[in-house]
């Protein structure tokens, strides 16, 4: 489970340095001012893209929260994780990001999504299954 971990977390990165990279330069286009990261308003609204990417951002600190626990719970309690599930939710991310920050289409993003979601459902079930049948309950 730690290997899946690593690999989000680097999709993460890579996202966090995108975003850099996309802020960086509106700011030397001059599509924004460095005042609109003060409180990310201003009177002309920054570049979609940028837009896209920093709620992409911050939605890799949302639901994956939930995956990373669910990794180290396994680890911490010795259960065998659902390794297949873990990789399954990652390169749905992986989808996900790739979708919104390219083409952006609404519901394959939702498909996605939703599908990254019911493999974390699974992930948790699983892992409560085989706790549960080593008798930790």
């Amino acid at each position: 489970m730690l290997y899946p971990m690593f690999a989000l977390m680097l999709l993460t990165l890579g996202v966090a340095i995108y975003l850099l990279t996309l802020r960086t330069l509106a700011v030397r286009r001059r599509e924004v001012s460095m005042s609109y990261f003060r409180l990310y308003h201003s009177a002309e609204p920054p570049p979609a893209k940028l837009i896209a990417a920093s709620r992409h951002y911050d939605n890799l600190f949302q639901v994956p929260v939930l995956f990373y626990l669910a990794c180290i719970t396994s680890l911490v309690l010795g259960v065998q994780g659902p390794l297949a599930l873990a990789w399954g939710f990652v390169a749905l991310r992986l989808i996900h990001t790739l979708i919104h920050l390219s083409y952006n289409n609404v519901l394959h993003r939702f498909l996605a999504f939703m599908a990254s979601n019911l493999l974390l459902i699974a992930i948790w079930v699983t892992l409560a299954m085989q706790y549960s049948a080593r008798g930790g309950w």
